[in-house]
């Protein structure tokens, strides 16, 4: 039987192992002892592009996205870099490539070229195309990386973009400012537009916008600047300068969802051209309801209705707005919804539209000699796939499918437990329920203990009210808990799984249904409506009280009110079939319904 492993022991691991991102986080390494390729080893061929590293003719646009240059060259055509610093930099532990771990400002990185290849690892893929500019950092002390333009005759209200980002926030995230120069390319010469303090990256790509209107009809050089202490690798990529607003500017923009559940969130995307430097955004009904960023995300809109959104953009010379009505569409909270984990991404901590909190936070245990991403981190839920951790376990399965969310104990002092997993919030209906499977891993420390609460205000903790008296134990085996929420009948609420294990190890939890009807109390004849069998495979059979010639119109609704499929029959002999070859696997409600009755059915599909 596995045992948990305190955090101190995981430190091997955050050190030592391939990490987080989706094919693992390679580790850095340090250049004492590093391997170095000879130069024939990665000067292969590549795809002949025009020079885009000089002014394109037809825009006057400078731009570099690193597509012409040589793979893993330190030199960039008529771009300049200069290593401040010359100390060696960090490599890629188990991967080689040319220049690792030798001094250098930027690299032209290529990481499908590497040995072995890096194509498959997400985390350093470029923005566009094959390649991109690599600023390793420096084995302490600091960077001071420079990535310079060629000298560029500006005219009126031009900019400079780009997109940055780290590989990962193992070590930290990577800071960056950026110069202009009206003199030469000395670093010294530079002056910073980009703020009194660095700027920061993410781990994932994020554009940057630059104004240089303070230069109008000067000569400059413009600079980005590696600041990063000690951290991995700062990735940037499609630079472009222009050096002059276009006179022609048009603003558009999407989302990239329209129509929502209340409490669901929107991520826009500008769409504008001309090139805009300035954004001013209206989200009528949205949190926030305003933003200055190009590509605002996560506007949540959390009451029904039908909303416009409106954008504002200049490049200094001129501006343009549009605004698009009832663009997003907020439906009514819903009144059924299920998690069975199987649509996460393995081990995630985020279950959205299902929110986490971890009230007192702390490293977590892990399970000794098994090793999978977040292990050890302070989490409330992890989508666990027993499957794929390293080595796989086979004595830790999900009730249904793959996966399933499991609580780790917090260690001394963050215990007990406060750890909660929390629906979206749902406008019940009559007859409503929640059923879900529970299940210790091991009772070696005790069984894993849990509360399920209801909040018909919000999601303080405070708000919640157990729905049993004491807190439950979590049985050694998969054990089914239904519990009423008839009390809750036609209100909206929130649900709560809490897990308040003191100092134990692991709360498995899977197959979480919330299920009401909506409507009035099923009183007519088709409430003696019997739905077979449950769950289906190929086909469903529907029993119906009476025999009529009377067309009965049945609907597969979503757990989100999708409808998926629809069908009229007329019940020959008081019985219905159903062909569901073509449904997907998953829980429907099957709403049934006359011209004077009508009934709602929880059903699963599933397909061996």
């Amino acid at each position: 039987m596995k045992t948990r492993l305190f955090l101190l022991a995981s430190i091997v691991f955050l050190i030592g192992s391939s990490g987080l991102s989706g094919q693992g986080i390679a580790r850095r390494m340090s250049p004492v002892g590093s391997l170095q390729m000879d130069h024939a080893g990665f000067y292969l061929s590549y795809p002949a592009k025009p020079d885009r590293s000089a002014a394109t003719p037809d825009t006057g646009t400078y731009i570099m996205d690193f597509e012409n240059v040589p793979d893993f060259s330190l030199v960039f055509n008529n771009w300049t870099v200069n290593d401040v610093d010359k100390h060696d930099t960090y490599g890629i532990t188990g991967y080689s490539f040319l220049h690792q771990t030798g001094p250098m400002a930027f690299l032209c990185f290529n990481p499908a070229l590497v040995a072995p290849s890096m194509a498959t690892d997400q985390a350093i893929q470029p923005h566009s195309g094959a390649r991109f500019g690599a600023c390793f950092s420096s084995n302490p002390p600091s960077n001071n990386d420079w990535f310079i333009s060629p000298r560029i005759q500006l005219g009126s209200n031009g900019s400079f973009s780009f997109w940055v980002k780290s590989y990962n926030d193992t070590y930290g995230l990577d800071t960056y400012t950026v110069a202009v120069s009206t003199t030469d390319n000395n670093p010294a010469s530079f002056t910073v537009i980009s703020g009194a303090q660095p700027l920061q990256t993410t781990t994932t790509w994020g554009k940057k916008n630059f104004s240089l209107a303070n230069y109008n009809n000067q000569q400059v050089y413009v600079a980005i600047n590696c600041t990063s202490n000690d951290h991995f690798l700062m990735m940037i990529d499609d630079l472009e300068i222009r050096p002059q607003a276009s006179l022609s500017l048009t603003a558009d923009f999407s989302g990239d969802k329209t129509s929502l559940r209340a409490g669901e969130t929107v991520n826009f995307l500008d769409q504008s051209t001309g090139g805009p430097v300035t954004w001013s955004w209206k989200f009528t009904g949205g949190i926030p309801a305003t933003s200055i960023l190009q590509n605002p995300t996560g506007i949540r809109y959390n009451t029904p209705g039908n909303y416009p959104v409106s954008l504002k953009v200049s490049n200094g010379s001129v501006g343009d707005s549009i605004t698009k009505t009832a663009y997003v569409s907020v439906s009514d909270y819903p009144s059924s919804i299920t998690l069975d984990f199987e649509e996460v991404i393995d081990f995630n901590m985020v279950f959205d539209p299902w929110m986490v909190i971890d009230k007192k936070g702390g490293a977590t245990y892990g399970i000794q000699s098994v090793f999978f991403p977040n292990n050890y981190q302070p989490m409330a839920y992890i989508c666990f796939n027993p499957a794929k951790t390293t080595p796989p376990m086979t004595n830790l399965q999900a009730h249904s499918g793959q996966k399933l969310g499991c609580s780790f104990s917090s260690a001394p002092p963050n215990n007990p437990n406060d750890k909660w997993l929390i629906s979206p919030k749902l406008s019940l209906g009559i007859n409503p329920q929640v059923e879900l499977w529970v299940k210790t891993f091991n009772n070696q420390f005790g069984d894993e203990r849990f509360n399920v609460s209801v909040s018909t205000t919000d999601l303080a903790s405070s708000s919640f009210i157990p729905l049993t008296l004491q807190p439950e134990a979590a049985p050694v085996d998969w054990t089914k808990k239904t519990y009423s929420l008839q009390d809750y009948t036609n209100q909206d609420i929130y649900l709560g799984i809490q897990c308040v294990t003191n100092d134990g190890f692991i709360f498995m939890l899977d197959d979480i249904f919330v299920t009401s009807t909506v409507g009035l109390n099923e009183t007519g004849p088709l409430s003696r409506l019997v739905v077979f069998p449950n769950p289906a495979t190929d086909y469903l059979n529907i029993n119906c009280p009476v025999s009529s010639p009377v067309p009965v119109n049945i609907e597969m609704i979503s757990i989100l009110g999708e409808t998926i499929s629809s069908w009229k029959e007329v019940p020959v002999s008081g019985k219905v079939t159903l062909d569901i070859h073509e449904i997907p696997q998953g829980v429907y409600l099957l709403r049934i319904s006359t011209e004077k009755d009508k009934v709602t059915r929880k059903i699963s599909v599933i397909h061996p």
